[in-house]
């Protein structure tokens, strides 16, 4: 499995990248891991030509198995230098994001890792135009950083933490591999070619009804010897108020089953319906 690793931030010392290169090294042999650079790209501005280091990045992104992104906190939040690369990813014909498997990871100087970055990231990752798959529950908060990140050789201090991170992988991998077929019908919203589904097709073959009495609630209205019709419809003594596509509104007296209703002393007008007398359906 192809993944890509972006490191999210421009900084020059980071232990977001110790991280990422760690995890290349350790897991090169469950899948080969590109790590992605964000420094030195340009901020994203909807007046700017995309440039071509931020199309190279897409076109990187958009061939892989899955993404890996590793965030430090910045006052509560991921680095503007990210969400400016995620911003640009988001933009005119570049979603390389549409239906990506993602796993966020991330260590700060602090003893909470990168709690609130992380949140925000997945509310993030999560917004149309960018619409990747986040792996649900499978949070890495590593932190502090200084003292379960060796930088010099990029290996994590702690053998438990490392157990963790080979769980939280693993089960990424199971993830990855389960949204194959959505990356394969995966598609550029500007160019798209699909063909569109009409209404019709959509709906030709929903069965709006019973074809038998298996799964009929018992003492419902359909509780018979026989189904009188596969398709339900408006009660023949109904009166229909309002009708759409696959729903109506219909008004009928209430009455308990087998009793003759009896007539109201007095009569309203067609404004002063009773509430308690009109019901919708839908299905």
């Amino acid at each position: 499995m192809n993944l890509v690793a972006i490191v999210g931030t421009n900084a020059r010392k980071s232990y977001n990248r110790s991280l990422l290169w760690f995890m290349k090294k350790h897991f090169k042999d469950q899948a080969n891991i590109e790590i992605a650079e964000i420094a030195g790209l340009p901020l994203f501005s909807e007046e700017a030509e995309v440039p071509l280091r931020v199309e190279e990045m897409a076109r990187q992104i958009e061939a892989a198995d899955g993404v890996i992104i590793s965030t430090p906190e910045y006052d509560h939040s991921i680095t503007a230098s990210l969400k400016s690369v995620i911003e640009w990813m988001s933009y005119g014909s570049l979603h390389p994001f549409t239906n990506m498997p993602v796993m966020i990871v991330g260590t700060s100087l602090g003893k909470m890792g990168t709690t609130n970055a992380q949140e925000h990231l997945r509310q993030i990752m999560d917004a149309p135009g960018l619409d990747a798959f986040v792996l649900p529950g499978n949070q890495f908060l590593l932190g502090p950083a200084a003292a379960n990140i060796d930088v010099a050789h990029e290996e994590l201090t702690d053998t438990g933490t490392v157990g963790f991170l080979e769980q939280i992988f693993s089960n990424f991998m199971v993830f990855a591999d389960s949204l194959r077929p959505m990356r394969a019908i995966a598609m550029n919203r500007a160019t798209s070619s699909t063909p569109k589904i009409s209404n019709e097709d959509k709906v030709a073959n929903i069965n709006l009804g019973y074809s038998d009495t298996v799964n009929v609630l018992q003492g419902s209205a359909l509780d018979l010897d026989t189904v009188p019709s596969i398709v339900i419809s408006p009660a023949g003594n109904a009166k229909v108020l309002d009708r759409g596509d696959g729903w109506w509104i219909e008004k009928t007296q209430l009455t308990d089953k087998g009793v003759t209703p009896k007539v109201a002393a007095t009569t309203t007008t067609d404004d002063e319906e009773d509430d308690a007398t009109t019901g919708a359906s839908m299905f």
